[in-house]
């Protein structure tokens, strides 16, 4: 389903009906905008949980195969919900990155914590996590 819609004077966009019908959003409810600054790119996704628990997560990894599945084990053992979900190679066979839009409110760990099992996992190259708040921008 794709759309063409205007901004307004104000910078503000209306969803299409079909959109909002599709996804069940009606007024009031809240949704997620991310920016791709690499794509120039965004992305707009409905929150259905508590907004206070979501943190954008950023991992760079080995390209090898079967790396990515041992990665989202370790995250899922973490009790971290995945909400929006991207990976791709940055050196095909050398590196990958994958960026998630996670709930957390599951997880019975810190952010440091959740950084520092990932890291000590032997798969994870780097790992940036940070929390997602209403109307600021996480960058």
């Amino acid at each position: 389903m794709n759309s063409i819609v205007r901004l307004d004077a104000r910078g503000r966009l209306v969803l299409p009906n079909e959109f909002r019908e599709s996804l069940n959003l009606k007024e009031g409810d809240e949704v997620l905008v991310s920016l791709d600054q690499k794509t120039d790119t965004l992305l707009i996704s409905p929150i259905y949980g508590n907004q206070t628990d979501l943190v954008k997560m950023e991992i760079e990894f080995g390209d090898t195969p079967g790396c990515l599945a041992k990665i989202a084990e370790k995250v899922a053992d973490l009790k971290i919900d995945l909400i929006m979900t991207e990976s791709k190679s940055s050196q095909r066979g050398k590196r990958a990155r994958w960026d998630i839009t996670a709930d957390m409110s599951k997880c019975p760990f810190s952010i440091n914590e959740m950084k520092q099992t990932l890291l000590q996992s032997g798969f994870v190259e780097s790992a940036s996590i940070t929390k997602i708040s209403r109307d600021r921008v996480h960058c």
